[in-house]
């Protein structure tokens, strides 16, 4: 794979990015210029609306809230812990030149990589 084919990739999927956008700001419109859809668009807001403040009525309760702030710290180290497993996995990776690590019940798990390419915000090439 050289170069010019990935540049070649990278205008096609822009390219079909953008059939997408248009295709679905035309449908926007159609939605938005039928009564019958914009009513029902109104009838949910104040259903969700009400959902809301039966929600947090609830959320409000002491124990609730209590809880919320458990979930809420528990979800944080659960992010920590996973971004540093994942800085743990790459160097035992590196290190072990293998593929897959077993954890202590015998399961096999198989190392997978994500890469994306993401635009310099201020547009200088580096």
């Amino acid at each position: 794979m050289d170069l010019a084919q990935i540049q070649q990739r990278l205008e096609v999927i822009e390219k079909l990015q953008e059939d997408i956008k248009k295709a679905k700001s035309m449908i926007d419109d159609a939605l938005n210029n039928d009564s019958v859809y914009t009513k029902a668009v109104e009838e949910s807001k104040e259903s969700l609306r009400k959902k809301k403040q039966a929600k947090d009525q609830i959320i409000n309760l002491a124990e609730n809230k209590q809880l919320m702030k458990q979930i809420k710290d528990d979800g944080d180290e659960l992010l920590t812990l996973k971004e540093i497993l994942s800085e743990e996995l790459i160097e035992y990776r590196q290190k072990s030149k293998t593929e897959s690590i077993q954890d202590k019940r015998g399961q096999t798990h198989y190392f997978k990589f994500l890469v994306k390419l993401s635009r310099n915000s201020n547009n200088k090439e580096s």
